[in-house]
């Protein structure tokens, strides 16, 4: 006869095994709602359209640096190659430091992809007045397109780059 012992401890294992005979469904993958995903119907009818963004590459490297021009500051922010994106937020600080040095607190923003918007955010954040002046809006610009993925070697070039870009 069994002590009650020895039947708690068979019985403490019962919810370890309750999974263990239970078939998965056939790998399906789910959704947070618990729905499966439904297959993907891929063919070459099915493409709606094919695009491609080109995406101004400097050999030295991107360009942040100030240019006065009459009595205005302008700022030149470009040449980010495949990494708009990725280098977006960062190169727009740098161009915000260079601004935030001035007296202004007006600007003008040229284009608003991603370093175009990126730059007007960084710029209201500090208090400033900016106004973007773009001739394609979202989703019809460059950016909207690109892939948005880290690839530092699209970047610049290790042999043409400049020891104040390799700083920055």
């Amino acid at each position: 006869m069994p002590t009650r012992r020895t039947l708690l401890q068979t019985m403490s294992v019962l919810p370890m095994l309750a999974g263990c005979g239970l078939s998965t469904s056939g790998g399906r993958h789910h959704t947070p709602s618990g729905l499966p995903l439904r297959r993907v119907k891929v063919s070459q009818e099915r493409v709606i359209r094919t695009v491609a963004g080109l995406r101004p590459f400097r050999s030295s490297g991107f360009r942040v640096e100030p240019e006065s021009v009459d009595s205005r500051l302008l700022i030149h922010n470009y040449g980010h190659g495949g990494g708009g994106i990725t280098l977006s937020w960062g190169t727009s600080h740098l161009a915000m430091e260079i601004a935030m040095q001035s007296q202004h607190r007006r600007c003008a923003v040229l284009g608003c992809g991603a370093v175009g918007l990126a730059s007007a955010r960084l710029m209201q954040d500090r208090g400033w007045d900016v106004t973007i002046y773009a001739k394609d809006l979202p989703p019809e610009t460059t950016s909207n397109i690109a892939g948005g993925q880290w690839s530092p070697t699209s970047v610049y070039d290790d042999e043409f780059g400049t020891p104040e870009f390799k700083v920055q």
